[in-house]
């Protein structure tokens, strides 16, 4: 595997852990409120990993760069609020999860050729294609019905 392979296979792992702890969260305290907690926890999270001088790879900081990350959190903060919406109205953790996420996947692989000049390859299209499908399998996934036995 290469190394942002790596990376990207534990950010999953993080972001099963951060699901199902939202799922556990979600009801039992406000949305607005949760989605605040959460965004302040992973700031303290982030400054002691800086603190202990993990802050991956050193390059340089433009302006355009900051409003990008800063925007980038405004939409973190939207996504937690509404998780924490849909969560608390019943969302089983794989539909929601996976509309989300798997959404958000297909729409940056989608329009990234757009915006960043990424080649739109069949591959990305039918790997766009599939997960669409894993996204409305999981997505209308239905509770088994109890049977009543005479």
């Amino acid at each position: 595997m290469q190394a942002w392979q790596i990376a990207a296979v534990c950010a999953s792992c993080c972001i099963a852990a951060h699901y199902l702890l939202l799922r556990a969260a979600s009801g039992k305290i406000a949305d607005s409120l949760g989605a605040f907690v959460l965004e302040a926890s992973a700031t303290v999270g982030i400054a002691i990993m800086y603190a202990l001088g993990l802050r991956g790879e050193v390059g340089d900081t433009t302006k355009a760069g900051v409003l990008y990350a800063m925007a980038s959190g405004v939409g973190i903060t939207g996504a937690s609020i509404l998780l924490f919406y849909a969560l608390r109205r019943g969302g089983p953790v794989a539909s929601t999860g996976t509309i989300v996420m798997g959404g958000g996947v297909a729409l940056s692989a989608l329009a990234a050729p757009f915006l960043f000049k990424e080649p739109l390859t069949a591959r990305r299209v039918v790997g766009v294609v599939l997960g669409l499908a894993a996204l409305i399998v999981l997505s209308t996934e239905r509770p088994p019905t109890e049977t009543t036995t005479p």
